[in-house]
């Protein structure tokens, strides 16, 4: 036997290492003793005694440096094949080194976001992962198979589980479905009458969405399994649309998860991360939040406006059918030949849903809502112990019909016609920073999906989430600030697109570290429609509220600020505030306070919703400008801008608020609807419905 067979791999690595170190000695020895010839006796043996030193610690410090490397490289391995289905591929996704954390997100003349250490030790005391649950064990009894070669589905039934479940092999049941329809009136959905089938049923193309149960012959309350199904039922493509590779259009899909920082996500999601990591990818590392919540941040991606403008310009989006009209991106797909679909988990609190009046028209090609809808109504739905939100819809995860949706989707029609989709979830993550963590190797999987499927192949992809953390415990850190304002934003291109369109990488690359928004994405998007057309084809117009933003496929100035980015200062992360010890600084806050008041009695809320007062303030600090000295005294300044963090007695509700201070006159400049509210307040604002007062008022009732 060979000496490597005698030894251990591990060993045998370790053997080699030492081998090479010593015949590195013997060389530098030899060396160093042609170079010492001609050297005084004296000199000559300080000389080598100062050498042997030198690399005596040298050597030293590099064995100490490889065993720490080796540790954590076997601890990595070794936590990668814990991952069931995917072991091998997550091993190798995963960093192999550790490097050096950077300074800043963004480093530029007008804007520096400093980098945060998702690992820091007062974030890691508070946080705990948590572990993936199951919905359920039972195989499914009925499923639906879309059969490739006649563009149909058909439903197989397990009869073999039948019998098991009923606990004979001759007794008797009966399946039936219910087609789920859209309502158009209230975006929501009716029931078909049920529909029985047996083995091989071929599915009608016109149902979208069932519900379906087999049950004891002759006793229908005797459920045997009960089940729900969105069915992406083929469309074929429309005539004249080209898929000649000069002209070719990029499918683009957009997976989300709500209230996901890009900190958070490293936290979190370390394997989804690395995944993210791979060539293809790129982060935009300098994307900010232009909004407070979900509405606002969606608004301007998928409109180009702010709540405001769109008000002002477009419709009163509180009315009905005024979203029907708004401008959405997927009109714009859909007109230029793309499919289209749209998905959201948690009907409760849909984006154009959550008091506001949602769609009467069907807005996409493919569109979850009222299946959803009927899926949470109609099935047995279950919390963890965590939850605050459905974790389970009968045997499945909630967010998983809306993610099922984007990989069906993506499955029937990427190969034959570019298509559009977003796809998003709430369920796990709107409110719990540590819910993510349960959810990695399951949002992983699905990528790994898209992997297998061939859709990097031919697709851009989004992978992201519209802000990070608004409440809690991770809000009240020291980077609880840039936790909330830097939503996660990754872009993949696939590699024909980086081939054929070398120059737009190349600006990706390059706007990685630069400042970004909503309203970029927005223009992005249009940019990928308008590729291939012809000077004759239709110009669409860039993002109505944000004049200078632009595609993130153009090189962004490196002088660029949160204005021209069409971010408020409220959210701007680009600019450092300094905190403030100074009594005087502490006029500030009850002021604000005055200003909230103001707003409820404007809104003639003061009858049901509490005068707030002040309890105490967490700090104050003042906006120092990038070109000044942050660790100068600060000047007194009769005008500046601060931001104050404080907490009222009226249920120990926390604010925070970016307001123009006159310290001459006492007096505060500050929009209220711009003032965010740190703590969770759904179940101390039922008074009110519109959601903006819900973040001011706390009602008298709920005290």
């Amino acid at each position: 036997m060979s000496p490597k067979e005698l030894i251990a791999p591990a060993q045998w690595v370790r053997f080699t290492k030492w081998l090479k170190i010593v015949r590195l000695r013997i060389q530098c020895a030899s060396e160093l003793q042609v170079m010492t010839a001609s050297f005084h006796p004296f000199l000559k043996w300080v000389f080598f005694c100062l050498i042997a030193i030198i690399v005596i610690l040298s050597l030293s410090t590099r064995d100490e440096n490889t065993q720490y490397r080796t540790i954590n490289e076997e601890s990595r391995a070794s936590e990668a094949l814990e991952v069931e289905g995917s072991a091998s591929y997550i091993a190798n996704i995963l960093p192999v080194k550790e490097e050096a954390l950077p300074f800043f997100f963004v480093d530029t003349a007008k804007c520096k976001i400093p980098y945060v250490d998702p690992f820091e030790s007062d974030a890691m005391a508070i946080y705990h992962p948590e572990h993936f649950e199951t919905c359920s064990n039972e195989t499914a009894l009925v499923t639906p198979i879309y059969d490739i070669s006649r563009q149909r589905y058909v439903l197989m039934i397990n009869e073999t589980l039948a019998s098991s479940i009923m606990n004979s092999n001759e007794g008797e049941y009966n399946c039936y479905y219910q087609e789920i329809t859209r309502e158009q009136e209230h975006d929501s959905y009716d029931k078909v009458q049920r529909k029985y089938f047996t083995q091989y049923y071929e599915v009608p193309l016109h149902v979208q969405g069932l519900i379906l149960a087999c049950h004891r012959l002759g006793n229908e309350s005797d459920i045997l399994q009960s089940d729900a199904y969105t069915l992406i039922q083929y469309k074929p493509p429309p005539e004249g649309l080209s898929l000649e590779p000069s002209k070719r259009k990029p499918s683009v899909l957009m997976f989300g998860i709500d209230s996901l920082s890009r900190i958070n996500l490293r936290r979190t999601m370390p394997k989804v991360h690395s995944f993210l990591k791979r060539d293809g990818w790129f982060e935009l590392q300098g994307y900010n939040k232009i909004g407070d919540n979900t509405f606002p941040n969606l608004l301007a991606l998928l409109t180009g406006y702010n709540p405001d403008s769109a008000l002002e310009n477009v419709c009163d989006w509180h009315e009905k059918n005024c979203l029907d009209r708004t401008p959405f991106i997927w009109q714009h797909f859909r007109n230029a030949g793309y499919l289209t679909a749209y998905a959201e988990d948690e009907t409760g609190i849909n984006t154009f849903n959550y008091f506001k009046p949602g769609f009467r028209e069907q807005p996409t090609d493919f569109y979850l809502r009222p299946f959803q809808k009927a899926f949470e109504s109609g099935m047995n739905t279950w919390k963890c112990h965590d939850c605050s939100m459905r974790y389970c819809i009968g045997r499945r995860i909630t967010s998983s019909y809306a993610y099922d949706m984007a990989r069906d989707f993506a499955r029937r029609f990427v190969d034959e016609r570019p298509i559009w989709g977003l796809f998003w979830s709430n369920s796990f993550s709107h409110d719990s920073f540590q819910m993510p963590s349960k959810m990695e190797d399951y949002v992983l999987q699905y990528l790994l999906d898209f992997q297998a499927d061939g859709v990097f192949d031919q697709s851009i992809m989004i992978f992201l989430s519209d802000h990070g953390t608004r409440f809690g415990k991770l809000t009240s850190l020291k980077s609880g600030f840039l936790e909330e304002r830097l939503p996660s934003m990754f872009i993949y291109l696939p590699p024909w697109f980086r081939d054929q369109y070398p120059e737009y990488a190349s600006a990706l690359q390059l706007n990685q570290n630069r400042l970004t928004s909503n309203y970029d994405l927005h223009n992005t998007l249009k940019h990928i429609i308008e590729l291939g057309n012809s000077i004759d084809d239709f110009k669409l117009t860039k993002s109505p509220d944000c004049p200078k933003c632009q595609s993130v496929f153009l090189p962004i100035d490196e002088s660029r600020t949160c204005e021209d980015a069409g971010i408020p200062e409220h959210y701007c992360t680009c600019v450092p505030y300094k905190r403030l010890k100074d009594g005087w600084a502490k006029r500030i806050a009850p002021q604000v306070i005055s200003r909230i008041n103001e707003y409820l009695a404007g809104r003639n809320l003061s009858g049901i919703c509490s005068e707030l007062t002040l309890k105490y303030i967490h700090k104050t600090a003042i906006k120092i400008d990038l070109d000044k000295n942050f660790h100068d005294e600060v000047p007194f300044t009769e005008v500046a801008t601060y931001r104050t963090m404080f907490k009222v007695n009226q249920n120990t509700a926390d604010f925070q608020a970016t307001v123009l201070f006159n310290n001459i006159t006492g007096s505060v400049e500050v929009a209220v609807p711009t003032i965010s509210r740190l703590d969770s307040y759904a179940k101390v604002s039922t008074c009110v419905d519109d959601k903006t007062d819900k973040m001011y008022c706390i009602c008298k009732s709920d005290i």
